[in-house]
């Protein structure tokens, strides 16, 4: 390997030198091996598609940031830098579930089945972080982020890694206040069982995210799965349907 030091040198001279410097070693000093990537930012929407497809073509310093409206159009996008890094798109309000969403994923991953994939969504509750990933997503970044971390969170799913708000996910709490010794029901998770014991004494949402120290959108969703499985309408026929359990030890009375 050969790099210049402190010698000065003019003309042809520092030319021919200049090709004596290890070439990667060149561009992790100069920042050129950002040249040859390519970042497709798709949203439909066109505000949003001009403030943030400028922001990040300013903020991805070498990167070349293709703006479009519709997958369709990668197919007739000229690509200057070589393959797709990554593609960003802008789910907005739509639901990671949603068959909008999901349609597009399965578009962009046929046309680029190479190219990781990150959202950028309105929504950053743990159920939508994981049904994103579910789909195939290598980056779920919330636009409550802050813009300099957004954009690191990009760099890393170009880099090939993997993008997730960890304040989101452990607000799901994982380590609740009562204890974890506590019995099972039958047919429920542990964490259900003890929604099960609080939606008994009649709380609301609120007290039992506070009494599991969970958030108040995952007692939601953990709610409509207990419903779905006892075939139930409200919270009172829950409660009802369930009520052997705590008075006997029985299991709960499914439909």
């Amino acid at each position: 390997m050969h790099v210049l030091t402190s010698a000065t040198i003019t003309g042809r001279g520092a030319r021919d030198a200049a090709r004596e410097v290890d070439a990667p070693e060149y561009e992790a000093r100069n920042g050129a091996s950002e040249m040859c990537q390519t970042v497709i930012y798709l949203d439909p929407r066109a505000f949003t598609r001009d403030c943030i497809g400028g922001w990040l073509q300013s903020s991805l310093g070498g990167v070349d940031v293709r703006v479009l409206a519709d997958p369709d159009q990668i197919e007739m996008t000229p690509l200057r830098n070589g393959p797709v890094r990554a593609v960003i798109i802008s789910v907005g309000p739509e639901r990671m579930s949603s068959v909008t969403v999901a349609s597009l994923l399965l578009r962009v991953s046929r046309l680029l089945p190479d190219a990781p994939v990150a959202v950028l969504s309105d929504y950053e509750d743990p159920a939508s972080i994981r049904e994103g990933f579910n789909q195939g997503v290598r980056g779920y970044i919330p636009m409550s982020l802050a813009s300099r971390v957004a954009v690191e969170a990009v760099r890393l799913v170009c880099a090939g890694g993997t993008f997730a708000p960890a304040a989101s996910l452990l607000c799901e709490g994982d380590s609740p206040r009562r204890s974890m010794s506590e019995p099972l029901i039958e047919g429920f998770t542990q964490r259900q069982s003890q929604i099960l014991d609080c939606l008994r004494r009649g709380m609301a949402n609120k007290l039992i995210a506070y009494e599991l120290n969970m958030c108040e959108s995952t007692v939601k969703v953990h709610i409509r799965n207990i419903m779905k499985k006892l075939n139930a309408t409200n919270r009172t026929q829950v409660a009802y349907l369930t009520r052997g359990f705590f008075e006997s030890g029985t299991e709960p009375q499914h439909h």
